[in-house]
């Protein structure tokens, strides 16, 4: 891709999402395979986490989405967004985590799970927080049980309905 991938790249995605592309036009133009893909939205996701670019954000979270692209190469980047409150996308990065179901992203789900952003204060469903608790809930491991329980201690029925209902739903022995 030529200067202003990304630029080209949500340009490919919009016309893709009208139709005037196919989905197979869109992976012949946008860099030649899955590998190339994923290195260069890491690189631009830590260009962007650097930058504070919300924007840029958006567009490369859609991307790793519509090219399907689950890779442990997201992880860091994706756990460091996790602490930041500038931008939009903690639901979306915590239901791509637990898609991925890796014991390594416990601690960073949780930490956002007990972040209290300013923004999702407003939210008395707790949408975030259930998120959080599904995906801890998924990875299934001892330490994600642990975690679970502590958030059963929270001072909010709806995030304790949540891990009780993650109980119910997953197998943690």
């Amino acid at each position: 891709m030529e200067k202003n991938n990304l630029e080209k790249l949500e340009n490919l995605m919009w016309k893709e999402y009208k139709k005037q592309i196919s989905f197979q036009q869109l992976q012949k133009e946008f860099l030649k395979n899955d590998d190339e893909r994923i290195e260069y939205i890491k690189t631009e996701l830590e260009k962007a986490y650097n930058e504070k670019n919300g924007k840029s954000i958006n567009t490369l979270i859609l991307a790793i989405y519509m090219f399907e692209l689950h890779s442990e190469k997201f992880v860091d980047i994706l756990c460091k967004l996790t602490k930041e409150e500038w931008h939009g996308k903690h639901e979306d990065i915590v239901f791509y985590l637990q898609q991925l179901e890796l014991p390594s992203t416990i601690d960073c789900i949780y930490e956002l799970a007990i972040s209290n952003f300013e923004k999702y204060r407003w939210d008395d469903n707790f949408a975030l927080v259930g998120k959080c608790c599904y995906a801890l809930g998924k990875i299934g491991t001892l330490k994600a049980k642990r975690k679970l329980e502590l958030l059963l201690k929270s001072d909010e029925e709806i995030v304790r309905n949540y891990v009780s209902d993650v109980f119910e739903i997953y197998d943690f022995s």
